[in-house]
């Protein structure tokens, strides 16, 4: 029997992760993630489900192709970042850093704006997603760990692991398409294309990792710069540290 992927494969929950000074980041409070189909199982892997906030950085075409019914108990909230970020459009676009590039200097406030969502306390996890969980969901999950003072390289594995669900994303993607009756797009007829774009490099992030923390006042400097409020940000530090010393 073949295997079944009909859930998340790209879920995990953010907390554990050092933090410069001391302590680590919370769990159950921020997880990052591929996208549900509608008629998906529950995923596993993580402590609390579901999310109390569901944040999701896909555009609206993406949406109607793939829109998953979330429970009453979980607000929804759209939040799209770029259409340039879009995967079966991302064949048209240089490379992943050069996009990373793009959408830090373009698309700045977008990214910065999901401070606002996160800072409150929300009673439960937050799920940051978009398609595959990688790269707009890699962006804004790396800009809200720096301004918590995750220790950079931790901020680079947690995007690089990532890498090793990317083989059974595609598989589910093929099958999600195929039980819907769907015909899987990967926007692009040129297999090698599609899978460059499907890669972690690690330059990528590295490139991200330095623009927030290389701006004036590090990555929360970025943060404010791009039009998040300082209070909101010194709030979501708040909410994900523990055992800050």
């Amino acid at each position: 029997m073949s295997q079944r992927f009909d859930t998340l494969v790209n879920l995990r929950d953010v907390g554990g992760l050092p933090i410069t000074g001391g302590g680590a980041t919370r769990s159950g409070v921020l997880y990052r993630g591929d996208a549900l189909w509608p008629d998906d199982a529950l995923p596993g892997g993580v402590g609390s489900w579901p999310p109390a906030l569901v944040i999701d950085l896909r555009s609206d075409l993406e949406i109607e192709r793939v829109n998953y019914p979330w429970e009453p108990g979980s607000r929804y909230q759209h939040h799209p970042v770029h259409e340039r970020a879009i995967p079966t459009d991302l064949a048209e676009q240089g490379n992943l850093r050069d996009l990373y590039a793009f959408l830090i200097d373009h698309a700045g406030d977008r990214l910065a704006a999901v401070v606002s969502l996160v800072a409150d306390d929300l009673g439960g996890p937050a799920l940051v997603h978009c398609s595959a969980g990688k790269d707009r969901t890699g962006l804004v999950v790396a800009a809200l760990l720096l301004a918590a003072d995750v220790e950079p390289e931790a901020v680079i594995d947690d995007y690089l692991l990532t890498g090793t669900n990317m083989d059974n994303l595609v598989r589910r993607w093929q099958q999600r398409a195929e039980a819907s009756g769907k015909r899987f797009d990967s926007g692009t007829s040129d297999a090698g294309a599609m899978t460059k774009w499907l890669l972690t490099p690690r330059e990528a992030i590295e490139l991200a990792v330095d623009r927030f923390t290389g701006a004036a006042g590090g990555a929360r400097g970025w943060l404010v710069a791009n039009g998040a409020d300082p209070a909101q940000i010194e709030a979501w530090r708040t909410r994900i540290s523990a055992d800050r010393s």
